[in-house]
Parts: structure tokens; sequence; C-alpha cells
């Protein structure tokens, strides 16, 4: 089966870019189609060429080039095995990216082993564009890798002659056994038919010195003159290269006349200059075929060339050699160390460190196969990976500047080199992350050991730039185990533990145990699913009802998110809010609420005309308090809605208050400006918010429900001073107060004896769908009515 070609190019971006071209071995349309659709949704841009039978494959793979082969596993009659056979007969190295409905764990290590490039399980298909997108740096990578050994590998051909000839100048003194040795040496490593010497005669004519011993027909060659030299002088002179792949009519008549009296039919001539002096030439003969000179051959040559020009001056000549290859050993020396190095630390870079972890990895599990073998009792040797992150880095690179942070690093890697014992590794992965192989442990004693070392180095500060700064490090560790077949797998179980190391203060270090691994899954699924939960309407809204605690009076809502999760049920904030701030989803989340929770009031004031003054409060997290164009998207929101600017009411927390002054000033302005009001939610728990009240034109505080609770704790008195001196504080400044978490009928008269506004809490009514809280609204002939939740029946749909 074939399909025409078809290009998708996705945004402006992917138009500048070439498509690639991509075979699809898949004998379901469908499954085709929903390949291409992934691609298309990532923004790559893509031809493709679409068979279904093995015939097929073989024909397309020969007869056309792809950047990319997709293929599922099982086809009619061939499986994803063989049609990569066919793409390795086929000569083109290009990524082999299995994408199949199911394929065991037998298959697929028999894929990966094979040389394929990765799979993909059909019911992730998401994943492909990553996977894409990964296979063609590394092929990318590995072609420059090739292109530059075998440009290497040209150089060492040419290197081994020139050191050959070299070499033999260098065992003796005698400048005609010099340029005799290299004629003949010339010869022999070119296959030419013959290698001749030119130096300037006391005629000053340029005649033959030297040829190879083993040209045929020598006779009249010793001596003789060359009008090519005389007639290319001022070329040569200028040290360029005279080059004839063939002589023909398009020469001139003199060169012609010179080919056809010594029988040459392709010529180079390379001219010996020393210091701009023109001493001479070489000259290489092919009598027996023309021959097509190469661009490596023509520099061999012109190599050679300066080696004999150097050559007849001797000593200077040895010296100058000798200094040139030296340099050359050294440049390379330093080529070698740079690509295996970080530049900026001088430390092995990730390459070098994991091929070491890779040969201790082998040698452990070869120690183990044999004690194993010898004696079961004997331990082999153990090693463990450590994995540290700076901790606050980028506050001191975003304070004090990159260069500040570049000495930082260095002085940081020179720490961890003390840390070290004999035989360990540290390296620098990148940015403010580096990691230790700590080989010949006896157990974990050894490794907490260097970790405890590390830390307590790092304690002291370092003053730079004079600025004196602290630095702590977190720091995962992975021990050695037989499940571990591969370096990377270390690395990352090491970088799970470092960062539980981090969610659990930093500055402390963990050890990996499977449970992180399985949480660290566990994480990603969550994250994916999140991802999805708006699209796929899997979010609801519960609103609990805020009071009026003097008159019972109902004044309106708070908007509380839940996630209808189609597995796990229903989610509540605590579980996936903090999780949505940290993969940057929040910012959408809020949105969405607050739309919702703007329509939905809208609505209910639309069939219930007592519902005209209800306030809806809702939550933003402290990203989207920070986002420059927050004011704008709010006024959209009503205005989608139709909802009035009073009925709305924006709660941002006392810690965001504090920590955005200057983002808060502008944004809370704007929003009084608009007639929004805002609420100060969770008031209390800041340290400094009393100074800063006054400042900002705050309409509510709603006091944190950690105060509330202890209302009915006798032994916490001095919490009830608390709750009367916030409340006395709001009153004088002209806010209205809100106790949030009343649950007990002592913590509401409390709360009433001491002139606070408002309450909500579960005694006063819980959380419910909007569905419920229409119902409520049904019962309330107006808003004067004084609520009493706990006897309205909310439940009726």
């Amino acid at each position: 089966m074939r399909n025409s070609a078809t290009e998708f190019n996705l945004g402006t971006e992917s138009q500048e870019q070439r498509s690639l071209h991509i075979l699809i071995i898949e004998d379901v349309i469908a499954d085709v189609e929903l390949t291409l659709l992934e691609l298309e949704s990532a923004g790559i841009a893509v031809t493709y060429d679409a068979v279904a039978t093995a015939s097929d494959c073989q024909n397309y793979l020969q007869k056309n080039s792809y950047d990319v082969v997709l293929s599922d596993y099982r086809l009619p009659s061939f499986n994803g095995l063989q049609a990569f056979n066919y793409l390795r007969e086929s000569g083109q190295d290009i990524p082999f990216i299995l994408i199949t409905g199911s394929l065991g764990e037998e298959a697929a290590v028999e894929c990966i082993k094979s040389g394929m490039t990765d799979y993909i399980l059909k019911d992730r298909l998401f994943r492909l564009p990553s996977v894409l997108e990964r296979a063609m740096q590394e092929f990318s990578l590995r072609r420059q890798q090739k292109a530059a050994i075998a440009q290497i590998e040209q150089q060492a051909w040419r290197e081994a002659i020139i050191n050959r000839i070299v070499q033999s100048m260098r065992e003796t003194l005698i400048l005609d056994d010099v340029l005799q040795t290299t004629a003949d040496l010339l010869r022999e490593s070119l296959q030419v038919s013959r290698c001749l010497i030119f130096q300037r005669s006391e005629d000053q004519q340029f005649r033959v010195r030297y040829f190879s011993q083993s040209t045929e027909a020598t006779k009249g060659i010793e001596g003789a003159s060359c009008f090519l030299f005389s007639y290319f002088q001022e070329n040569l002179q200028a040290g360029l290269q005279i080059a004839f792949n063939q002589i023909d009519e398009n020469n001139i008549p003199e060169v012609r006349q010179v080919a056809s009296d010594y029988g040459i039919l392709s010529i180079i001539i390379s001219p010996l200059i020393y210091r701009n002096n023109y001493l001479g030439g070489i000259s290489l003969h092919q009598c027996d075929r023309e021959r097509q000179w190469s661009d490596n051959e023509l520099t061999l040559v012109k190599a050679i060339a300066d080696q004999c020009a150097i050559a007849i001056h001797q000593s200077e000549l040895y010296q100058s050699a000798q200094n040139e290859l030296m340099e050359r050993k050294k440049m390379e020396a330093q080529l070698r160390h740079d690509a295996f190095h970080d530049t900026l630390t001088g430390l092995p870079n990730r390459a070098l460190f994991l091929d070491r972890l890779k040969h201790a990895l082998q040698l452990s599990q070869r120690r183990a196969h044999l004690t194993v073998s010898n004696d079961p009792n004997e331990d082999s040797d153990q090693f463990a990976v450590l994995f540290l992150d700076l901790d606050r880095f980028k506050t001191i690179n975003d304070s004090l500047g990159h260069l500040v942070g570049d000495q930082l690093l260095k002085f940081v890697a020179t720490r961890l080199v003390s840390c070290l014992r004999v035989g360990d590794t540290v390296a620098r992965l990148g940015g403010d992350e580096f990691v230790m192989l700590i080989e010949g442990i006896e157990d974990i004693s050894d490794v907490i050991e260097v970790a405890q070392r590390i830390q307590g180095s790092l304690k002291t500060p370092v003053l730079l730039d004079s600025n004196e700064i602290f630095i702590s490090t977190s720091i995962g560790i992975a021990l050695n185990s037989p499940e571990y077949d591969q370096p990377d797998q270390l690395l990352r179980d090491a970088d799970s533990a470092m960062y539980r190391a981090k969610e659990g203060g930093r500055n402390r270090y963990e050890v990996f145990n499977p449970t992180m691994h399985k949480e660290a899954l566990d994480k990603l699924r969550l994250e994916n699913d999140l991802r999805r939960a708006i699209d796929r309407h899997e979010f609801r809204l519960h609103y609990q009802p805020i009071v009026c605690l003097k008159s019972r009076r109902l004044l309106g809502f708070e908007a509380l998110v839940r996630w209808q999760h189609p597995d796990r049920g229903l989610i509540y904030p605590v579980d996936f809010i903090p999780f949505a701030e940290d993969v940057g989803m929040i910012v959408m989340i809020d949105l969405w609420v607050m739309q919702e929770a703007c329509a939905q009031l809208r609505a209910w004031q639309d069939q219930y005309s007592h519902a005209q003054f209800l306030v809806m409060n809702v939550n933003l997290s402290a990203r989207q308090f920070t986002q420059p164009n927050l004011t704008s998207q709010i006024e959209d929101i009503l205005k989608i809605t139709n909802l009035n600017h009073a009925n709305l009411k924006i709660e941002i927390t006392e810690r965001t208050l504090i920590e955005k002054t200057s983002t808060a000033t502008q944004i809370l302005g704007e929003l009084s400006s608009l007639q929004i009001q805002t609420c100060i939610d969770d008031f209390g728990t800041g340290y400094s918010s009393l100074s800063y009240l006054h400042r900002f034109p705050i309409h509510t505080v709603k006091i944190d429900r950690s105060f509330i609770t202890r209302l009915s704790d006798t032994a916490e008195c001095s919490n009830g001073e608390i709750v009367k001196a916030i409340i006395a504080l709001g009153i004088s400044l002209g806010l209205n107060v809100i106790a949030e978490g009343v649950e007990t009928e002592q913590q509401l008269e409390f709360l009433r004896a001491n002139n606070c506004h408002a309450g909500q809490g579960y005694y006063l009514g819980e959380p419910q769908a909007a569905e419920a809280i229409a119902n409520l609204l049904e019962d309330l002939p107006n808003m004067n009515s004084e609520v009493d939740l706990m006897t309205i029946d909310c439940s009726r749909s």
C-alpha cells in the first residue's frame, strides 16, 4: 500500500525547516492517520510513504531515502524485526522506531538488542514527537561523529606517511639520504609511477636530483631539466601546487610535449619553499593510467614538500619539525581533554562520567559472577552514585549575575574534589548539577560519610565579588545492585533521591529506594492526566456559603475546585494544586475556575432575583497573580459571563501579598479601580502583614482556620486573643472580617460576640455542587432571610 506524499507545515517555525521524509510501515490506515495527526499536533512537518507488505518495504527502502522509519511490529507476512533488517540492507543509517499496540518484554529486549532506536506503544502515541526529536538528535550526532572519525582517519593516514618519512629523515643527517628516502617512500605510499625531486643547479636550471629507485626507464632522468618548472615558476614561487588529472588538447603544446616525452598521463608538482625561498619541487608522475588526485593526496604531497624544504636546511628543519609535531600532539591532547571535560570547572563531563560508571557497573557484574561461581559468601565490590544539586543557585545567578555564578560553580567543584577519596570521580553534568562515583565501599556508611563531608565542606561561606555567599546542596544516593544493567538507571534513581532530599527541606541527603521510582512514575502519570483534565471536563466546582454571622444572611460563596479523576475518583485541591503549580498548569486552572464560577453566579442571578447581590469569591495562585495581563483577563471573563464587577471577589494568600509587594500594589490598585473586591486569604499566617494592610486597597481579610479551630481548646486561650485582635484591627481599618473553618456552635458564638462580620465552615454550610446550591437558593425567599444551612436539604437534584 502506498500513500501519496503529504506535507504538514505547522506554524512559521516549521515552515522554515525542512520536512522530515518518513517511511511508515503499517497495515492499518487509521493508525497511519493517528501517527500523522500526532506529528501534526506537535508542529512537525513531514512527507511520508506508507507500506504494509514486505516487498513494498524492501522496494521503497532500496529506491528512496528517508529521515526515519516508523513501523508496526506485527504486519502481514512479516514483522518489525524483518523490516529493520530491510532497512539495514538498504544501507540507510536512520532511526527505526516501533509503534505497536503491544510488545512483550522479551520482544522489546530483542528489538533494542537488534539495534532499533526505540519503541512506543500505540496507547501512548503522545510520546512520539519527543522520542522522534531525541532520535533525530542522536542520529545527527552519530553522523557528525562518523564524519569526524573519517576525517581523523584521513588525517591519521596522512600523518602516518608524514611521520614515516620524517622518521626516516631523523635517522640520518646526510641530505642526499634524506631526499632519496623521501622519493622512494612517497612513490611507495601513493603508488605512483615515479617520484622526482628537483633542485636548482649551478646553471640556475631546475634539474632532477633524486628519483625513486624502483622507477622503470630511468635513463635520461637524472640531471634532466623540466620545462614545467620553468613555465609554472611564478605559481610555484607563490607556493601553489600544479596538478593535472589528465593531459589533453586543453593543455598548452609544451606541456603535452613534456608529457609525451616522459610518458606522463597525470602529474603533480609541489614546490619546496622555506621562508619564502623557492628551493625546487617534488613531481609525481602517473604513467600507466590517468589519475584523479584527491585533496587528501594533494595535501599530503604538500606536507612532504614542506618537510623536504625544511630538511634542506638541516638543523633548522629538525627543530622546526619537532616543534610542529609537539604542537600537533598538544592540540590533539587538548581536543581529547575538551571532549570529556567540563570547560568551566575542568571536571569530567557527562560523557566521561557515564563511561566510568559503565566500567564500574561491568566490573561489579563480572566480580559478582565470579563470586557466585567461586565463593557465594564473599561480597562483591560495591559502588554508589551521588547526585548533587546546589540549593537556590538560581537565586544567586539572578541576583549577582552569571559571572559570579560561574565563579561559585568553580569554587564548589574545588571543594567537591577535596572531599573525594582516592579513585573516586566527580563530574559536572551541567548547570548546578554534579555527580560522584564512589567505588570500593563496604556498606552505606561509607557513602554517608562522603555525603556528610561534602555538606560540611560547603558550610563555610565563600566571598565572591564582595558578597558573602552561603551555599548548600541536596544529595541523592543510589547504591549499586544486581537490578541495574545500564549506567543511566543509576543516574536516574540518584536524581530521584536528590529531588526527595529537596522536598524534605534541602541541605540533606536521601538514599534511593524503589518506592521513589514508583512515585516518580505516579507523578508523571498524574501530570499527564492533569494536562488533559480541562479538555476532558474533569474539573468540578463546589461552592461553600459565606454567611453574615449577625443576621445569618447568605452573602455569597467561595468557589472550590475538585478533580473528578476517571480512575482515582474525586481528588481534593490539597492533592493536586501544589503539583499543578510545580508543572505550570495552575494559571490555566485559575482562569477556568474563575470563568466557571462567574458563569454559575450569573446563571443563579438570572434564575433567582434575590441572588443579585451575592458575591463569588475566587482564589488566585501566586503565579497567576504575577501575570502582567491579569486585570485584562479578569475583565474579559466578566464581559463573557455578563457578571457585574461588584459580584466578584478575588482571594489571594497573605504570603503572596508579602512576597510580591510591588506587583501586588499595582494589580490590587487596578482591581480596586474596576470595583472588584479583594480578600486576603489565610490571614495571620504571614510574618509582617499587619504593617502592610493599610498600604493596599484590601476589602476583606479571612482569619486562617488554624486560629478558629483552636477556639474550642480552652488550653489555647491566647489564640482567642489573637482572633479578637485581628477582628478589631480589621474593623478599625474599615475591612470586612471573615472567619474560615467555623465548625462548632462555641466557635460561632465567640466570633459573634467579638463582632466578626462573616464566616464559612462546615457548621455554616459545607461545599456543595451547583445543583445543591440551586436548591438552597430556591428555599430562600429572599436574601434577608436567616440562613440555617444545617437544616436545609440541599441534596435534591
